[in-house]
C-alpha cells in the first residue's frame, strides 16, 4: 500500500475516531442493552402461568373475549400472542393510555384449550429500556433529524470498519502477529495489538450489524446501491403502519373476527405459522395478523379490512422477492432477533466494541503525542556554556 493513500486512510481513521468515538461507544452500548431487552422485562417478573397440555386451541375470538371480561380496559386495542409450545398460555395485551394512568397496559393470560383465565397482571415496563429505545433509536432527537444522525453514525461505523481493515492488514510474514495480542505486550504496543486483534476477530459481525443500522434508516439508498439502481421504490402502504389503515364500516354487516381473519390468511398464505392477532379497538380501525415462526428471520404483518373482509396490505408478505425478504431481514439481523442465539450473543458483543476501539484508540493517540513531545523536546547539552 503506497505511504501516501495509508496516512490518507490513518487520518481518516483517527479524526473519525476521535470526534464521533464517545457518541459511537453510547450507540453501541444501548444497542447492547436492547438485545436481551426480552429477558431485562422478566427479570423479577413471576413466571407465566402453565396452561392445559395439548394442541387444541379453543377459537380465538372466545380466547379473546374471555380475556375482555377481565381486562380494566376493556375497549382497549389488544393483541393476541398464541403460545409457542403446548402448555404454555395464550397472552392478551391490551394497551394502556398513553402518559396516563396504567399507560404500561394489562396481560391477560388465558389456557387457550379451555379459555379459562390463569392470570390477569400488568405488562412488564422498563423507564431505562424506554429510554435506552429513545437514545439508540434518535440519540433523544426528536423527529425524522435524530433518526438519520443515527444513520449516518452507522456509515461512520462502516467508515472506520473499512479504514480500519487496511490499517491492520500486516506485512509479509507477519499475518499470525495481526490476530494475537503479545504477552509481553505493553505501553502503547499492548493498545496497538489489543485494538487490531479484536477488530479483525469481530470485522465481519462488526460490519454486517453496522450496515444493518444504516440500511434501517436508509433502506431505498440500500435497495438503489445492491441492485445498481435498478430497484424500483419500495410500494407504499399509503398509511402509517403504527396505526394500521382507516375502515368503513359497512351499516347492517357484521364485521370479521379473529378466526375469520386468520383464516382469511392462511389461505392466502397457506403453511406460514400465525404468532399473533391484533383486535380493533374502534370500527374503522384494521385487523392484523402477525405470521412467522418465532425464530424467522422475516416477520410478515396483514391488515384486514373486517368489513369487506379482504386483505388490505401485507407487510412482508411470505414468498417476496429476494430484494424485499433481504430489506425486511435487516432489523432481525441488526437485533439479534434471527439466526439463532449465537448470533444474539455475536450482536451484544459487538455493541461493547466501540467503547473498546475509542477507549484503545484514545490512548494510542495521547501516548503517540506524548511521545513525539518527548523526542521534539529542546535537549540541553551538558558542559557547553551558553
Amino acid at each position: 500500500m503506497p505511504a501516501t493513500f495509508r496516512r490518507a486512510l490513518f487520518q481518516v481513521h483517527l479524526w473519525t475516531g476521535l470526534t464521533l468515538g464517545i457518541v459511537l461507544a453510547v450507540l453501541g452500548l444501548s444497542g447492547s442493552i436492547l438485545v436481551y431487552d426480552t429477558e431485562i422485562l422478566a427479570f423479577g417478573q413471576k413466571p407465566a402461568p402453565q396452561a392445559s397440555q395439548g394442541d387444541f386451541v379453543m377459537p380465538l375470538d372466545a380466547l379473546m373475549a374471555a380475556a375482555r371480561e377481565r381486562a380494566p380496559g376493556k375497549r382497549a386495542q389488544a393483541t393476541l400472542t398464541l403460545p409457542e409450545q403446548a402448555g404454555a398460555a395464550a397472552v392478551v395485551r391490551f394497551q394502556g393510555p398513553r402518559g396516563g394512568p396504567g399507560a404500561r397496559g394489562t396481560d391477560v393470560f388465558v389456557d387457550p384449550a379451555t379459555a379459562a383465565v390463569l392470570d390477569v397482571r400488568p405488562a412488564p415496563s422498563s423507564a431505562l429500556l424506554a429510554f435506552m429505545h429513545q437514545l439508540h433509536g434518535n440519540l433523544l432527537i426528536g423527529g425524522r433529524e435524530g433518526r438519520q444522525v443515527v444513520g449516518w453514525l452507522g456509515v461512520a461505523m462502516l467508515v472506520l470498519g473499512t479504514t480500519g481493515l487496511f490499517l491492520w492488514w500486516p506485512k509479509r510474514g507477519q499475518w499470525r502477529l495481526g490476530f494475537i495480542v503479545r504477552r509481553n505486550a505493553r505501553g502503547y504496543r499492548l493498545y496497538r495489538e489489543l485494538h487490531g486483534a479484536v477488530g479483525i476477530w469481530a470485522f465481519v459481525v462488526f460490519m454486517i450489524v453496522s450496515f444493518t443500522g444504516a440500511a434501517i434508516v436508509f433502506p431505498e439508498t440500500v435497495r438503489s446501491t445492491v441492485t445498481l439502481g435498478n430497484a424500483a421504490p419500495a410500494a407504499s402502504p399509503g398509511f402509517s403502519l403504527r396505526t394500521g389503515p382507516r375502515v368503513t364500516p359497512v351499516a347492517g354487516e357484521k364485521p370479521l373476527g379473529l378466526d375469520g381473519a386468520v383464516a382469511l390468511v392462511q389461505r392466502a398464505y397457506p403453511g406460514v405459522p400465525v404468532r399473533a392477532v391484533s383486535a380493533p379497538a374502534r370500527p374503522d380501525q384494521a385487523t392484523r395478523v402477525t405470521l412467522g415462526s418465532p425464530n424467522a428471520g422475516v416477520v410478515s404483518t396483514a391488515f384486514i379490512d373486517p368489513w369487506q373482509k379482504k386483505i388490505v396490505y401485507v407487510r412482508n408478505p411470505p414468498g417476496a422477492p429476494a430484494l424485499d425478504n433481504f430489506m425486511a431481514l435487516q432489523r432481525p439481523v441488526h437485533d439479534g432477533s434471527t439466526w439463532g442465539p449465537v448470533w444474539r450473543a455475536l450482536v451484544f458483543i459487538s455493541g461493547l466494541l466501540p467503547a473498546l476501539f475509542v477507549t484503545t484508540g484514545i490512548v494510542m493517540w495521547i501516548k503517540k503525542r506524548r511521545a513525539r513531545r518527548i523526542v521534539s523536546a529542546p535537549k540541553v547539552l551538558e558542559g557547553v556554556e551558553a
